[in-house]
């Protein structure tokens, strides 16, 4: 477990670095460190494996280590980016689909945003707090507290209010929601382990309801949404059509359908960039891992439970 002042240490050093110098100091650690993390590393390879059966094993091997290189520059950013000067941080991010958030917000409703461990979405977040307002990010929690509490109050400054993940998240989202907020919420991990029983990739796993609980109790509409990074380390947030429930007399096939909808949504996503999908725990629980030392995603990146 990080310590508060480690955390520090290294966000202060990352922060006075030009981004380039970050990059190869990160890479050039994260190299060292990606042999040394088998649990992580069989995890990537056991997720990206469903994602693309057809790899032979150096191929599958190659595409992890570009993925974890990707997640290296992430949480270069991660560090970076609020201390970036607005100005810079427009010209890292090209957005895509503004015409289908715009029309999910005019709905006066608050927008539900799902979407999959890719990218930066810290950088994605900064962005629209600025032309939409703040908005809610439900992150994982942070031990030790003082580290959470440190990230919550940088993060309050860009216009992001972080939502601790819990089983009581829903008050705060319920509350942006009906503000008309917009609020990000990723939903490829069932963290809390509360999540139902679902087939992505063509086996099951679980993944967390609670969006579309949201949804169908608020009448907000959905808007899945990926982030990649391209060749020149700028990033692309797209945004797709928004997902506009009705309730009906059957919650229970309410709730199937629209998780169906969006997983097979992300499965789209992750097909065309498996080395931007950065899940280094396993989502198939048919295939363990040993236990290990945990590396978490950026806590940008998190999920919500029911």
């Amino acid at each position: 477990m990080i310590t508060y002042a480690g955390f520090r240490l290294i966000e202060g050093v990352i922060a006075r670095l030009p981004r380039r110098l970050a990059y190869a100091l990160g890479l050039l650690i994260g190299t060292a460190a990606f042999p040394l993390l088998g649990r992580q590393r069989r995890a990537l390879e056991a997720n990206l494996r469903r994602v693309r059966p057809d790899l032979s094993q150096p191929a599958l091997r190659k595409l992890a280590w570009r993925n974890w290189l990707g997640h290296t520059k992430a949480w270069i950013d991660f560090f970076k980016i609020p201390r970036m000067d607005r100005r810079k941080l427009s010209g890292l991010l090209l957005a895509i689909g503004t015409e289908n958030l715009d029309a999910a917000a005019a709905l006066g409703k608050g927008v539900i945003v799902v979407a999959p461990h890719m990218g930066s979405w810290e950088l994605v977040c900064a962005s629209w707090a600025a032309r939409y307002g703040p908005i809610g990010v439900m992150a994982e929690q942070i031990e030790p507290r003082r580290l959470f509490e440190h990230v919550f109050q940088v993060r309050s400054r860009m216009g992001i209010k972080v939502i601790p993940l819990s089983r009581t998240a829903a008050r705060d989202i319920l509350r942006l929601l009906r503000e008309g907020r917009m609020v990000v919420l990723a939903m490829d991990r069932d963290i809390l382990g509360t999540g139902r029983p679902l087939p992505f990739f063509g086996e099951v796993s679980r993944f967390p309801t609670g969006p579309v609980e949201l949804a169908l109790k608020t009448g907000a509409p959905i808007l899945p949404a990926f982030c990649v990074r391209d060749p020149h380390d700028r990033y692309v947030a797209v945004g797709d059509a928004p997902i506009f429930l009705t309730p009906t007399s059957d919650h229970e096939a309410d709730v199937q359908r629209a998780m169906e909808q969006i997983l097979a949504t992300f499965e789209g996503f992750i097909r065309r960039f498996p080395d931007q999908w950065h899940v280094l725990e396993p989502i198939w629980t048919g295939e363990p891992v040993p236990a290990g030392v945990t590396f978490p995603s950026p806590p940008a990146q998190a999920a919500v439970g029911e």
